[in-house]
């Protein structure tokens, strides 16, 4: 089975961020024709504070999968947070498909998608390998056995105006750094797909008319291709500097908020630290109800110099210093 382009592998150098498939082009390339029907997301609707519009990446490469109408669109959401996804289905012509059964495609195979999530609606799931029929499972890729890959298709039906909602809740422990901005990609390990990277966690979801569409079915279907970034909280220290006297002990805070800078209770957050000072009196703690941990930091009489405290989500390298300058 042709690798798909919804498989992605992000390369980030310092001056641009390239998208291309995992799998190599194949020889002969087949323009996509224009679909049936077409399937856009409405909800959250896609505008330039949200998304990062990655079509063009596509164009004359693996859009040949797909029908003519393919957008790409690049998203972010919280990890273990809930997600409701609206998608409008229409007739080439525009008319609303109404009343009908309809599909989003969520870890779509030969993705590679790592995420696995709830939905409290009906599947349709070919494999075996989940405890119930309202869980999904990660793409396997290839690196085990297929057990009908982890591409798990939600069921829906559409409304008078031809609109579906699907809901998932992730179940990852922990996802990519939080984003720079909504409408820019992350920054990943340069030259590892995404799949591979630690650095990254995203999921590829599709609309469809079809459970599980073959590649001549996709070329019949204009439709938004997802890639649903999942991050962990963003961690701020309360004080990015503080002034210390040496031999008393000392308060520091860091806090944690979602995507729409809520507070994030019940989270892991791991520390290191280097310079002078003592060593910390513990090396985790977990977010309270305000999204805080706090903890304690001490020097000897007579120190003098610069501490620096890093926190960090649990299982994400990228950390977030406070700086502790002791007189």
């Amino acid at each position: 089975m042709k690798k798909r382009g919804a498989i992605l592998a992000i390369l980030v150098s310092l001056s641009s961020i390239a998208v291309q498939p995992i799998a190599t082009t194949a020889a002969v390339y087949n323009p996509p024709v224009p679909g049936n029907n077409i399937m856009r997301l409405v909800g959250p609707e896609p505008t330039n504070k949200n998304h990062v519009n990655m079509t063009a990446e596509a164009k004359g490469a693996w859009d040949q999968y797909y029908g003519s109408g393919l957008r790409v669109l690049h998203m972010y959401a919280d990890v273990r947070g809930e997600v409701s996804l609206t998608f409008k289905y229409t007739t080439k012509a525009g008319a609303p498909i109404q009343n009908r059964v309809v599909y989003l495609v969520v870890n779509k195979r030969s993705s590679c998608s790592e995420t696995t999530f709830f939905t409290p609606q009906a599947t349709d799931y070919p494999g075996s390998n989940r405890p119930n029929s309202n869980t999904i499972v990660r793409d396997w890729c290839g690196d085990q056995p297929q057990m009908g890959a982890g591409e798990t298709a939600v069921i829906s039906t559409t409304d008078s105006f031809g609109n579906a909602t699907f809901s998932l809740t992730n179940y990852n422990i922990f996802g990519e750094a939080f984003p720079i901005a909504q409408n820019k990609l992350g920054f990943y390990s340069d030259g590892i797909p995404c799949a591979d990277d630690v650095m990254c966690l995203s999921s590829t979801i599709a609309p469809s008319l079809v459970a599980h569409p073959s590649e001549a079915q996709d070329r019949l279907e204009d439709k938004d291709l997802l890639i649903l970034h999942f991050v962990n909280p963003k961690i701020t220290p309360t004080k990015p500097v503080v002034k210390a006297k040496a031999g008393k002990p000392t308060n520091i805070s860091f806090r944690l908020t979602n995507l729409k800078g809520k507070p994030v209770a019940g989270k892991t957050v791991t520390f290191d630290t280097w310079g002078e000072g003592n060593d910390l009196d513990t090396w985790s703690r977990v977010s309270n109800a305000n999204g805080v941990v706090t903890l304690r930091v001490t020097a000897p009489k007579g120190t003098k110099g610069l501490q620096v405290v890093k926190a960090y989500n649990y299982g994400n390298p990228k950390g977030y210093k406070t700086k502790i300058y002791w007189q």
